[in-house]
């Protein structure tokens, strides 16, 4: 419990943490409060890159959470600053995936481009049409670099009828038919913990990742160098993953905000 005086910052995964489906959960509002009462920062840190930044404000607003876009932080955005750290020659992209995100990669100076890209994105595409998985799928065997906005291959959700295909299940169709790999970034790679934590002007031994995934919100922290809390209340999801060892295993955000109280007594 003492690690948690250091900590600074918190990154939060969102579905299955601060809420499940369209429910918030009760100790979500109490442990923002707390985090604000005593000065620390939080960012929602999530690999869902089917919303927008602004879609995913109104999303939480929804549920009662009155939050802006400098409050977030997902696998669109990683893969923008991935794109411009690593490949600056890379300006014209196709964009398999939604088309509320294209704006964040316009506004970063990308021009989607479905004739002559330079790299194809693959992201969670909630309209996925045949069509335009055959173009990527294309543009892919005729050496266009691939890369995956995140590795998840379903989505959490409470809706019956409906499971939710994730952008690492439509990227593995993509490598099955082609025969190509794709760069795939999102948690569990540590880049995404540690831009957004240099985003924040936070150094990573002063963050806490607290999410309910093993393989991608723990071990995010795990290969980052953060503090770790995973939450394994009602909607989390409880896949094993080997090897990955979270600090802190609690129910909800209420009883790591009780741990914390503790500590800084």
């Amino acid at each position: 419990m003492g690690d948690l005086k250091k900590i600074r910052q918190v990154f939060l995964d969102m579905d299955g943490t601060i809420y499940h489906g369209s429910t918030l959960f009760p100790t979500t509002l109490p442990f923002l409060r707390f985090l604000d009462s005593r000065n620390i920062g939080y960012t929602f840190l999530s690999n869902n890159s089917s919303r927008s930044l602004p879609e995913y404000v109104k999303k939480l607003e929804r549920m009662g959470i009155r939050t802006d876009t400098e409050h977030f932080y997902t696998s669109t955005e990683y893969c923008i600053d991935y794109l411009q750290k690593n490949h600056p020659e890379i300006r014209r992209l196709n964009i398999l995936g939604m088309e509320s995100i294209f704006p964040a990669f316009e506004a970063a100076g990308f021009r989607i481009d479905n004739r002559d890209p330079q790299a194809v994105i693959v992201a969670f595409d909630r309209r996925l049409t045949y069509e335009n998985l055959c173009r990527t799928a294309w543009f892919l065997k005729e050496g266009v670099p691939g890369f995956a906005t995140h590795p998840d291959v379903f989505c959490p959700g409470n809706e019956p009828y409906c499971f939710l295909v994730d952008c690492g299940a439509i990227t593995k169709a993509l490598e099955t038919a082609t025969g190509v790999k794709l760069k795939v970034l999102g948690k569990p790679d540590p880049g995404i913990l540690i831009a957004a934590a240099a985003r924040r002007n936070v150094p990573i031994g002063e963050c806490l990742m607290a999410g309910d995934r093993l393989a991608t919100d723990i071990a995010v922290g795990v290969n980052a160098g953060a503090m770790t809390c995973r939450i394994n209340g009602p909607g989390a999801d409880l896949t094993p993953a080997a090897g990955v060892v979270p600090d802190l295993e609690l129910h909800d955000l209420g009883q790591l905000q009780q741990r914390w109280e503790e500590a800084l007594k």
